[in-house]
C-alpha cells in the first residue's frame, strides 16, 4: 500500500511502495480499468443468466418442440454440465494465451451459440447449441476473476470483486425473472427465443469495446505447451461425478450412479497423479497443486461449496413452488425474486465498508443472513396464511443482502492467495467447485423434494429444510475460517 516500504535496490534506502503497478507484473496500471471492468462483468452475468433462465423458460420450449424426457434434461442441464467440465481448462487457457484474448474469444463464441439457440429449429439443434454455449461460458468466466486479480491493486480489487458479486448474483436472479417474463410477453411472436437473443447485442458490445479499454496482456506462461492429457482427465473426472448427480431422478443411483461417481473419483486421483508428474518434469500443469497447500484457499473453496449447495437448489425449488403450489404464472413467479436482486446489489456495496468497521466477523454475519433468509422462506412455505407472501419477500431480501455481502468477501479472500501467474487456474478451481456444489445440492435436495409415489405432491418444506441445514453448516464453516485466520495472525505478530 502507499504507506508501506520496500527496498530501493543498491543504495539500501527505503522508498514508498505505491499501488501504481498491476499486481505481480510490474506494469503500469490501466487508466481505463474501471470502464474495462464494466465490460468484463457482462461475462459472469450472462454465464449465470443463461444457466437459470431456462429453468422458467423450459415449459415454453417444451410446448414448441414436445421434448422427450431426455431432450428436456439435455436442454435444461446440458449447459451447466459442459460449463462445469470446462472451467479448469478455460482458466488455464487464459494463463497460456492471454486473458483478454481468451475472454474476447469466449464472448464471441457465446454470442454465436446464443444466436444458434434462438434460431434452433429442432430439439437436436437446440441441444447442440446449448452444449456449445456452456463451453463458451467455461472459456470466458474464469478470465474475469483472473483479470481482476492482476489488473487491479488490492484496494481497488476488493471493490471490483463486489461488482463481480453483483454481476453473478444478478445473473442468477435476473435469469429467474426474465426466464419467466420473456416467454409470457411473447415479443414479436417469438415466444421463448428472446431469452437467448438478449445476450447477442451485449456480447457484440463487449467484443468491440474491450480493446479500447484494456490492452492485450502478456500470457503468464507464454511458449509453454497446453496440458491436453490433464484437460481430458479433468473433464472426464468432472463428467463422471456430475452426470449421476444431474440425472439422479432418471438413473438408478444404486448401483449404476454410485459406480459412475466412484469411477469419477478414481479418474480425479489419476488426474492429480498426472499433474504432480508433469510438474516434476518441468511442464506446465493444468492445475497448480500448490494452491491446495494454502489453508485459506482450501477453506474458502470448501465454504463456497457449502454455500452453493444451499443457494442454487433454493432458487430452483422456490420457482417450482411458486408455479406449482402457489399457482403463479412464470412471469409473476419471476417477479417474486426482485427483492433478492435489489438486496444483492445493496449487500455487495456495504460488504467492504462493513468489514472495515466491524472486522472479519462480517463474513460470519453474512453467512448467517443467508441461513436466516432461507429459514424465513421455509417458514413462509410451511405455515402459509395471509402473511406468507410478505414473509417470503422479506426473507428473500435478507437472503439477498447476505449473498451480496459474502461473495466479494469470500472470493477476495480466496483469490488473494493465488499467485498472479496462476490466476486463471485458481479462478477455474473456484468456479468448478461452485458447479459441482450446485449439481450435488440439486441432487440431494431432489431426494427430499420428489415423492416416492407418482402423482403425490412435491415435498417443498422438506427440500427447503435441507437447504437451511446446509446454510447452517456454512455458517459454522465460516466461523471456523475466521477463527483460524485470527489464530494465525495472533501466533505470528508483525506479519500481515
Amino acid at each position: 500500500m502507499a504507506d508501506q516500504l520496500v527496498g530501493a535496490g543498491t543504495g539500501g534506502r527505503l522508498r514508498p511502495r505505491r499501488d501504481d503497478a498491476a499486481p505481480g507484473t510490474g506494469t503500469p496500471l490501466n487508466p481505463r480499468r474501471r470502464q474495462a471492468l464494466a465490460l468484463l462483468l457482462v461475462g459472469p452475468f450472462l454465464s449465470l443468466f443463461d444457466q437459470f433462465c431456462v429453468n422458467l423458460a423450459a415449459p415454453s420450449i417444451n410446448q414448441s418442440f414436445r421434448l422427450s424426457p431426455f431432450e428436456f434434461q439435455a436442454v435444461v442441464g446440458g449447459y451447466g454440465l459442459v460449463y462445469g467440465l470446462g472451467l479448469i481448462t478455460g482458466g488455464r487457457l487464459g494463463d497460456l494465451y492471454g486473458r483478454r484474448r481468451t475472454y474476447r474469444a469466449g464472448i464471441a463464441l457465446f454470442a454465436v451459440t446464443s444466436l444458434a439457440c434462438a434460431l434452433a429449429w429442432s430439439p437436436g439443434s437446440l441441444i447442440v447449441a446449448r452444449l456449445a454455449q456452456g463451453a463458451a461460458a467455461a472459456i470466458l468466466q474464469p478470465q474475469v476473476l483472473a483479470l481482476i486479480r492482476v489488473q487491479f491493486p488490492p484496494t481497488e480489487g476488493q471493490k471490483a470483486l463486489s461488482w463481480f458479486a453483483v454481476s453473478m448474483s444478478l445473473g442468477m436472479v435476473c435469469g429467474q425473472i426474465l426466464g419467466g417474463a420473456l416467454p409470457a410477453w411473447d415479443l414479436l411472436g417469438l415466444g421463448w427465443r428472446p431469452v437467448f437473443l438478449v445476450a447477442v447485442p451485449l456480447c457484440a458490445l463487449v467484443f468491440l469495446a474491450l480493446p479500447a479499454t484494456m490492452e492485450a496482456d502478456r500470457p503468464a506462461h507464454a511458449g509453454r505447451g497446453a496440458d491436453v492429457t490433464g484437460a481430458v482427465l479433468s473433464a472426464l473426472a468432472v463428467a463422471f461425478v456430475l452426470l449421476p448427480l444431474a440425472a439422479v431422478r432418471e438413473w438408478p443411483f444404486l448401483p449404476l450412479g454410485l459406480a459412475v461417481c466412484l469411477a469419477g473419483c478414481l479418474l480425479a486421483a489419476v488426474f492429480v497423479r498426472q499433474q504432480r508428474s508433469r510438474s516434476r518434469r518441468g511442464g506446465l500443469a493444468l492445475l497448480p497443486l500448490g494452491l491446495f497447500a494454502v489453508p485459506v484457499f482450501v477453506r474458502g473453496v470448501l465454504l463456497n461449496f457449502l454455500l452453493y449447495m444451499a443457494s442454487v437448489p433454493f432458487a430452483i425449488v422456490l420457482a417450482l413452488y411458486l408455479q406449482d403450489e402457489a399457482g403463479m404464472s412464470s412471469a409473476r413467479a419471476g417477479l417474486v425474486f426482485v427483492p433478492a436482486a435489489l438486496a444483492i446489489a445493496v449487500g455487495s456495496r456495504i460488504a467492504l465498508p462493513s468489514r472495515g468497521r466491524f472486522g472479519e466477523g462480517v463474513l460470519v454475519a453474512s453467512a448467517a443472513l443467508i441461513a436466516l433468509g432461507l429459514a424465513g422462506a421455509l417458514a413462509a412455505v410451511t405455515l402459509g396464511g395471509d402473511g406468507a407472501a410478505l414473509v417470503l419477500l422479506v426473507a428473500l431480501a435478507v437472503y439477498g443482502v447476505g449473498n451480496g455481502m459474502i461473495v466479494p468477501l469470500l472470493t477476495g479472500a480466496v483469490m488473494s492467495r493465488v499467485p498472479p501467474q496462476d490466476a486463471g487456474a485458481g479462478s477455474g478451481v473456484l468456479s468448478t467447485t461452485q458447479q459441482l456444489a450446485a449439481a450435488l445440492g440439486i441432487a440431494v435436495v431432489g431426494i427430499f423434494l420428489y415423492p416416492r409415489s407418482a402423482g403425490a405432491p412435491l415435498h417443498y418444506s422438506a427440500a427447503m429444510g435441507v437447504e437451511v441445514a446446509l446454510a447452517a453448516l456454512a455458517v459454522l464453516a465460516c466461523a471456523h475460517l475466521v477463527a483460524a485466520t485470527r489464530g494465525r495472525r495472533a501466533g505470528a505478530p508483525g506479519k500481515p
